[in-house]
């Protein structure tokens, strides 16, 4: 199979990572100059936008934030046809998407948690079992500027797809509760300085995707730069079974009605659900 910009892929050996180790790292899915110039946008509007921290900043579904003339430019996000088809794999037929969230992470930002990502924590949370035999979500995290291990690209635990998922929250008197014991060690070890260097770095030129489960235990790492941007866009797929406000959180990353509206017909197929459908806290959700 071919990429967007003519150069060889072996989709199969995508697979075979995908299944194996839990990710798959694809190049030059989109020209740099032009992966750079969406970071250059994409910071532009960020400065607008309320930020958590100086170091840290996210905009929510990126469609929602950009005039219409744009749409041509960040429109390969989402419709990679490498990257559909590995969602197609892993998902089936009918997956959706929900998302399209921006992430600049500035030199002094820590690293993130380790997590997986959502329902997984939500049923362990719950105290339900874990579906073991459904994937929920193949996560993409495009890079929009180069990604190193500097400046805090993507950490992955090879094959955790295969563990149990890394959760841990906090019970009514503010104590940590662990999935388990196994998930308490190992996250004890990775989380004081990964002694055995288990996790990878997903690193990349500006216009490489990393493609992976959403089971993985990852984390976003810290940038140690005194001077390097790192700008990113997550474009999460999930099956068409996932509700995307119910378990998921979601429904603030969906497009707006209007913005599905002016979408190419590959997209809206891909839409089962816009913010407008989460107006108030009905339950149970509604069908489709």
């Amino acid at each position: 199979m071919t990429t967007t910009l003519g150069s060889s892929l072996d989709l199969d050996m995508a697979k075979l990572e995908l299944d194996e180790y839990g990710y798959t790292i694809l190049e030059n899915q989109i020209p740099r100059d032009t992966a750079l110039r969406m970071a250059d946008r994409l910071m532009d509007i960020m400065e607008q936008e309320e930020s958590t921290t100086d170091t840290y900043r996210y905009l929510s579904c990126l469609y929602n934030f950009i005039d219409p003339s744009e749409d041509e430019l960040f429109l390969p996000l989402i419709t990679n046809p490498i990257v559909l088809e590995l969602a197609r794999y892993k998902l089936g037929d009918g997956y959706q998407i929900g998302g399209s969230n921006a992430v600049w992470r500035r030199p002094g930002v820590p690293a993130s948690g380790l997590h997986s990502d959502v329902p997984l924590g939500f049923f362990a949370q719950q105290g339900l079992p874990v579906p073991e035999n459904i994937c929920f979500t193949v996560q993409c995290a495009w890079m929009l500027t180069d990604f190193t291990y500097e400046n805090g690209a993507t950490l992955l635990l090879p094959s955790s797809h295969l563990m149990g998922i890394p959760s841990k929250w906090l019970d009514s008197n503010g104590q940590e509760i662990f999935m388990n014991d196994r998930v308490r060690l190992l996250r004890k070890e990775l989380e004081e300085g990964d002694p055995n260097n288990r996790l990878v770095a997903a690193e990349g030129r500006a216009g490489t995707v990393v493609v992976f489960l959403g089971a993985m235990w990852h984390r976003a790492g810290a940038n140690t730069t005194p001077d390097e941007e790192r700008v990113g866009v997550l474009t999460p797929y999930f099956t068409k079974l996932a509700e995307a406000k119910y378990g998921m959180g979601l429904h603030e990353s969906l497009l707006k009605r209007v913005v599905k509206n002016r979408m190419p017909d590959i997209v809206k197929k891909m839409c089962l659900r816009v913010v407008e459908d989460y107006e108030d806290d009905t339950w149970p959700p509604p069908t489709y």
